[in-house]
């Protein structure tokens, strides 16, 4: 490889390879887990509050609870200050909110 322009295309493509599939691998986030006409929320210690996505009924059984939840980040394209969480797990860790 001689030329550098080839090289640094192929240094940022591989940045842009890594980049996909570190957002892809799951994350975890706790905090109380909110649900009123079906929708669901998070509301973390932090202040931060996610929209969850996923099985309705599972995330029905948590209501009110202390919980951390598995899964996914969502970007919203109509507003990107608007947190979305596909959830693919959750693990209660306190009977009521704190």
């Amino acid at each position: 490889m001689r030329d550098p322009k080839v090289a640094f295309l192929l240094l940022v493509l591989s940045a842009a390879s890594f980049a996909q599939q570190s957002s892809t691998s799951p994350t975890t986030i706790s905090g109380c887990l909110m649900g009123l006409n079906g929708n669901f929320t998070l509301l973390t210690p932090s202040g931060e509050r996610y929209i969850l996505k996923g099985n309705q009924s599972r995330l029905f059984s948590f209501n009110g609870m202390q919980v951390e939840i598995t899964g996914k980040p969502k970007s919203s394209k109509k507003d990107a200050a608007r947190h979305e969480f596909q959830v693919s797990s959750v693990k209660k860790i306190a009977q009521v909110c704190q």
